[in-house]
């Protein structure tokens, strides 16, 4: 039974090593995203439930290698940091919360493809504990960032207001991007969230008022670092018809006399403009179109002249709209008719509404069929059932009380004029019933016929409450230009008007005072006014005698005009290689309409300047550092100003001319000695690079040279071995690389200006005497763009799994510091070897050996060479990888591995049993089994192993986790955590 035993130990321990694991977890993802030059945010927690640190907020990452332990973060010992890491990175960190993230700053691509991990307070929590290193991220860095995702929510039809959202995910929560779109939106709202796999993602939203059925949306997504992305989508909205109204200034027409009848029509897209027809084909109808937002209509007037045959008939309005239905509106005729068999007979509407407090008219016209009779005099009555009341005799006798002071007549009867004024008008008037006679003879002779006047009087309506005034803008209103807001309201009091006032913008004001109808006036006041940025809205209030009040507000959508974009100085005829400053300027208004300018030619310094000039007018300047090649030549240089609302361009096609070198002349009287150099006439340099420029000569004296120096043909030390001597713009940027005893001469300039053309020639020093040499001067023409690598050939498809050996090159004028090569793949090896094309111009290439993951689909690989100073050029190799059996297999191992533990704790389990159920000892085999124990389950000091120890390793004693790491003392580092290889829990079974 020893191997039962034997194996039963083996179980347990297996179930001590898993319940040890589990006692920890972090979480974090495994791989994550991060954009260049931009901010990485790796989101990290922990928890625990067994041997809780000492120290929760004390972290520490690492970069995860074969061997060793390099610090990616360490609060205590930030010198121990690697270089590519330190102060690039910081660590979030909390004593109540258990936090691991990390932030690292400036991501580049040396971060590409690197692993780290967190260790939570190593020189307390060992690995026996928790192997902190077993859960890595994996950081890919891309070079552009994932463009937006737009989404609109509501119901897309013109008028309408819809949501519109951009949304940005990315992995650099403390500096999100900044979103921004192209359409004008109320209500903007940016919120940022985290998202559950370790990305965060930034929303802006906002309300869009649908003004047309096709509008194009386009969202930019500004990242730190420099980076942008954007979306666009065309937004299709479904146009509304509505059905037509009519409307009338009074609702009965008077016989055979001309009245208007409107009808209006609306619709939210021009192409749905209706044709409007009346039921009365043969009288005069005019047409016209008015625009409200996003509202327009079709106005049809009708001028009705009504006959006695109409009354009761329906007058009907057609609105036949473009491929749509045909839309219907009618109202019923009521006609006014001379009713009495008199000599006489009168007109008055058939009601009249007036603001209570107020003043009311009603209008009346009076005929006879004869001649005129005189000493006519005017009785207005109010008609009821049971009689009649006086309202208004000239005697002013018998008047009604509540009437009684407030009414007179307007007009005069010698002009057949019968109208009452009421003054003051009260809620107890509201709905009585008026009527004149304009008789020689008394109405009681009238009644005594047995006429009513009933169909004839015109009811008197008392509204307690004020109708908000119509507003409306006459002209748009542009920033720096006048502008006129007109608000009106209708009244029928014409000698004490309503009062209307505007507030919110200054201005000057005209009121205009109309008749309208018979009784009916039309008070409005115009404000016109100088348009600023700031003038959001306007309010009108009107305010009647009665103390009635109403407000209406009126949105002003102020535009804010721009000019045409201006290239100040077109670049003219260019040199190749040689920087010319571009200016491109623009004037606008609004501060807050400051333009975005872009060239069309990327990879070229360029400066902007903001300025105000007045008021409300501003500037934006571009100054572009142009450099060309002869490429360029024929290709517009072309400057765009985005604005919010539109954006304009300003071209200029490039003219560039080949450099050609001159000869540099040498005065024969001066006292240098003439020798020969070898330099080139001309080479090319990366712009904030560095160039060496190849020189050499030969001399022909034992006599070495003192000093080489470098000088600028029109002026000038370039290099000099005193400082004090070198040009301000070329110090700490120059030194000879050569060895002048050997004849080299080659001078390196860094961080290579746009304007550091040259030419730059070579003269030396032998003591006092003075050696110029021929040939030695050399014109640099600049690149603005680096190189772009070129990739070996790559099979098109290749097998999850196998080994795939690629190269990728570049050249490059600046030999002291070739570029660097980047991957996107993990690689078994990586050789980088230089190769001297022409004198002074290298190739550098990398050439590295892969396993092609596994994942079948289009995969990228990426070569990216970065140049000295940070420039870079990618190139993009499109893989098809196939799945093998393999892969296949290897795919499988996570899901297997997991059942293999289950099957192996229960084992472990049942042995427990078993074993319990008989007594049992520990022999010298069994030690001498267990020699991995002493390794990583006892103190230092212990040199063998007692049966006590061995029962409590067997039996998971709690000490077995008491292994830490001593805390520093005496200024000493601490012991690094053993490496994954060291930890091989089986090696010795």
């Amino acid at each position: 039974m020893f191997w039962f035993r034997h194996l039963l130990l083996h179980f347990w321990f297996l179930g001590c090593l898993y319940s040890a694991i589990q006692a920890w977890r972090v979480d974090m993802p495994r791989h994550i995203k991060g954009l260049l030059g931009s901010c990485l945010v790796i989101p990290c927690s922990f928890d625990y439930y067994l041997y809780p640190p000492k120290r929760a907020d004390r972290v520490v990452w690492y970069q995860y290698v074969s061997r060793g332990y390099p610090l990616v973060y360490d609060k205590w010992y930030p010198n121990n940091v690697i270089s590519m890491y330190r102060g690039r990175t910081n660590v979030y960190t909390s004593k109540s919360e258990k936090t691991c993230t990390l932030k690292i700053e400036r991501v580049n691509w040396n971060d590409h493809r690197q692993k780290l991990y967190p260790w939570v307070d190593p020189e307390n929590v060992g690995r026996s504990t928790y192997a902190f290193y077993e859960t890595t991220v994996t950081i890919e860095v891309v070079e552009q960032p994932e463009p937006p995702q737009i989404m609109i929510f509501g119901e897309r039809k013109v008028g309408n207001s819809v949501t519109v959202q951009c949304s940005a995910k990315h992995t650099c929560s403390t500096r999100p991007p900044t979103l921004s779109l192209n359409i004008a939106m109320t209500d903007k709202v940016v919120t940022n969230t985290d998202l559950s796999d370790g990305t965060s993602k930034t929303t802006l939203k906002g309300t869009l008022v649908l003004e047309s059925d096709r509008q194009f949306i386009e969202c930019t997504a500004q990242h730190p670092g420099g980076k942008a992305a954007r979306t666009s989508e065309t937004l299709t909205a479904q146009c509304s018809i509505f059905p037509p109204s009519i409307s009338s200034i009074s609702t009965e027409y008077l016989e055979g006399v001309p009245s208007q009848v409107t009808c209006e029509a609306s619709y939210t897209c021009s192409k749905d403009a209706p044709e409007i027809t009346w039921n009365y084909a043969n009288m005069p109808v005019t047409t016209n179109i008015k625009t409200s937002g996003s509202l327009q209509k079709s106005v049809s007037t009708l001028t009705f002249t009504a006959s006695a045959k109409d009354d009761g008939k329906d007058l009907i309005s057609s609105a036949k709209f473009p491929g749509r239905q045909t839309l219907e509106k009618s109202m019923t005729i009521r006609v006014k008719r001379n009713m009495l068999n008199l000599d006489w007979s009168f007109t008055t509407p058939g009601s009249v509404t007036g603001m209570k407090g107020s003043c009311v008219i009603i209008p009346c016209k009076f005929s006879y069929s004869k001649a005129q009779p005189g000493g006519l005099q005017v009785v207005w009555y109010l008609y009821q059932s049971n009689g009649r009341a006086d309202v208004f005799n000239q005697k002013q006798s018998n008047i009604l009380s509540r009437y009684k002071g407030i009414t007179h007549l307007t007009g005069s009867v010698s002009d057949s004029n019968c109208s009452l004024k009421i003054d003051r008008l009260d809620m107890s008037h509201n709905e009585d019933k008026l009527y004149p006679w304009v008789d020689i003879n008394p109405i009681t002779s009238y009644h005594s016929q047995g006429h009513s006047f009933l169909d004839k009087s015109t009811k008197i309506m008392v509204s307690d409450h004020a109708q908000e005034p119509q507003m409306s803008i006459i002209d748009v209103p542009r920033v720096g230009d006048q502008s006129r807001v007109t608000c009106k309201v209708q009244h029928t009091c014409s000698s004490a008007p309503p009062v209307l006032s505007l507030n919110g913008i200054p201005g000057t004001d005209r009121t205009i005072d109309s008749l309208l109808s018979d009784g009916i006036w039309e008070r409005t006041i115009e404000r016109t006014w100088n348009v600023e940025e700031d003038h959001k809205k306007v309010e009108c209030t009107v305010t009647y005698k009665g103390g009635q009040s109403a407000k209406s507000e009126l949105l002003l959508d102020v535009e804010c005009p721009f000019e045409t974009i201006k290239m100040v100085e077109p670049p003219g005829e260019l040199t190749e290689g040689v920087a010319k400053s571009v200016i491109c300027s623009v004037s606008y208004k609004c501060k807050t309409n400051t333009p975005r300018i872009e060239w069309n030619f990327s990879d070229m310094l360029y400066l902007q300047k903001h300025k105000q000039i007045s008021s409300n007018m501003y500037t934006m300047e571009s100054n572009l550092t142009f450099i060309g090649s002869l490429e360029d030549n024929g290709k517009p240089l072309t400057c765009t100003a985005h604005f919010a609302a539109g954006e304009t361009s300003n071209s200029s096609l490039l003219e560039i001319k080949e450099y050609v070198p001159v000869e540099e002349e040498l005065n024969e009287k001066d006292t240098f000695r003439v020798q020969v150099a070898d330099v080139p006439v001309r080479f090319s340099a990366l712009t904030r690079s560095c160039v060496v420029i190849p020189c050499s000569f030969q001399d022909d004296e034992d006599q070495p040279l003192t000093r080489g120096i470098w000088y600028k043909k029109t002026g000038g030390m370039v290099y000099h071995n005193a400082r004090s001597n070198v040009l301000d713009h070329f110090k700490d940027r120059t030194k000879i690389l050569g060895n002048l005893n050997e004849g080299d001469c080659s001078l390196e300039i860094d961080d290579i200006k746009p304007f550091d053309n040259g030419p730059f020639c070579f003269y030396g020093e032998k003591g006092a005497k003075k050696y110029r040499f021929h040939n030695s001067c050399v014109f640099i023409v600049m690149k603005a763009s680096p190189e772009k690598p070129v990739m070996s050939s790559v099979p098109a498809q290749v097998d999850a799994g196998s080994t795939v050996t690629v190269s990728c090159s570049v050249s490059h004028s600046c030999s002291s510091h070739p570029p660097t090569f980047s991957w996107s793949v993990p690689s078994i090896n990586n050789e980088v070897s230089d190769t001297a094309i022409s004198r002074g111009v290298w190739k550098t290439t990398s050439t590295i050996t892969f396993v092609v993951a596994g994942g079948d689909g289009l995969r990228n690989l990426n070569c990216t060479a970065t140049f000295w100073r940070g420039r870079n050029q990618t190139r993009t190799f499109n893989l098809i990888v196939e799945g093998t059996m393999k892969y296949q297999m290897q795919k499988s191992i996570p899901v297997v591995i997991p059942v293999i533990i289950l099957v192996l704790i229960i084992f472990a389990v049942l042995g427990i049993f078993f074993y319990r159920k008989r007594p049992s000892r520990v022999t010298e085999v069994d030690l001498k089994k267990l020699q991995f124990s002493h390794h990583y389950f006892q103190d230092a000091q212990t040199t063998r192993l007692t049966s006590e120890s061995v029962i409590k390793v067997v039996f998971c004693d709690k000490q077995v986790n008491k292994q830490r790491y001593p805390s520093p003392k005496n200024n000493q580092r601490r012991p690094a955590p053993p490496t994954p290889e060291d930890f091989n829990l089986y090696g010795n079974i």
